[in-house]
């Protein structure tokens, strides 16, 4: 295995993950693309949270009004991408219809998505491989974590399970 993978997974088992995601996703430093990684190679950092767990988070995250497609790489949209994607649940409907998410906080939201939602990585199906040969996480993670959702109240994404 990937050594600084390894090492990570290991390391997070005694900290606060939901913290350590909403601090990662207000990180202008990194890229979002390098964040969506993260998220799809260590799924022991999400792999235990329930559908309030993913809503303190979407809650949490500052999200830029001035956030620009294609200009802007900072990752504090992260969260919604990947459970549309990757998890297969309709996080739009979620932080839509969320009563304690700021309606300056749904603007920026929706300035910026559905325009950034997609991910050419899960359009192309050529991901399939990276779960085979262990670059991804296992996918076992991802399915639990839709059957999860869907059974706590969220609705599917287009995409649905993996």
């Amino acid at each position: 295995g990937n050594f600084e993978v390894d090492f990570l997974k290991k390391d997070i088992q005694n900290i606060d993950k939901k913290e350590l995601i909403i601090e990662i996703l207000e990180t202008k430093e990194f890229g979002y693309t390098t964040i969506g990684y993260l998220f799809l190679v260590i799924p022991e950092l999400w792999k235990d949270f329930q559908l309030e767990d993913w809503m303190y988070i979407i809650r949490s995250v500052n999200r830029p009004n001035r956030y620009r497609i294609l200009i802007d790489i900072e990752p504090c949209f992260e969260d919604i991408r990947f459970l549309y994607n990757w998890i297969g649940i309709d996080s739009i409907d979620l932080y839509q219809n969320d009563t304690e998410i700021s309606d300056e906080n749904k603007r920026n939201l929706n300035r910026t998505i559905p325009g950034f939602l997609g991910d050419t990585m899960r359009v192309s199906e050529t991901y399939k491989e990276d779960f085979e040969d262990g670059t991804f996480g296992e996918i076992q993670f991802f399915r639990e974590m839709h059957l999860r959702l869907i059974n706590q109240g969220a609705k599917a994404s287009p995409f649905g399970s993996l």
